[in-house]
């Protein structure tokens, strides 16, 4: 390679390196409800909807993300979705996806604890930025949910 183009990519690499992102903050993503679709003798399926918000100073083409929500720091749920949707600049948008929860996780949940209610939960993924050569961006976020009222919604502190 030649000392010309040597140099060239130096530069090119220089101002890449100095370039900011423009995504400064990481997005916050909160659990909103959580409602039962399909059960089955080995496994739930439930509708999950999240809340996705944008600290930053430029819009979020979201694409896709992949959860896990612990449950009383054991596994409770792991959840995908496919759907689209941008968060605007300093504004949040909500997103539809699946989760499943094996009956076993389930029992354990529901028979590990002397309460169904206050219960403290950790959500962690990975959010698919649209049109960004498969950039993704992770994230993290815990609240108390409450079983008893999840069929409606989950409450969380946030």
């Amino acid at each position: 390679m030649s000392t010309r183009w040597l140099t060239v990519l130096a530069v090119f690499l220089g101002l890449a390196a100095c370039t900011p992102s423009e995504f400064a903050e990481p997005p916050e993503v909160v659990l909103v409800s959580m409602v039962p679709v399909d059960v089955s003798l080995m496994e739930q399926r439930l509708a999950v909807t999240l809340r996705v918000r944008n600290p930053n100073n430029a819009p979020m083409s979201v694409d896709g993300l992949r959860f896990a929500i612990d449950v009383n720091g054991k596994t409770f749920a792991k959840g995908t979705s496919d759907k689209a949707v941008t968060v605007p600049r300093l504004g949040e948008a909500e997103l539809a996806g699946t989760a499943h929860v094996s009956t076993t996780d389930l029992m354990r949940q529901v028979l590990g604890t002397s309460t169904l209610s206050g219960l403290a939960y950790r959500m962690s993924g990975t959010l698919f930025l649209a049109g960004t050569g498969g950039r993704s961006v992770g994230f993290e976020s815990d609240g108390d949910f409450d079983f008893a009222s999840a069929l409606g919604g989950a409450g969380k502190r946030n």
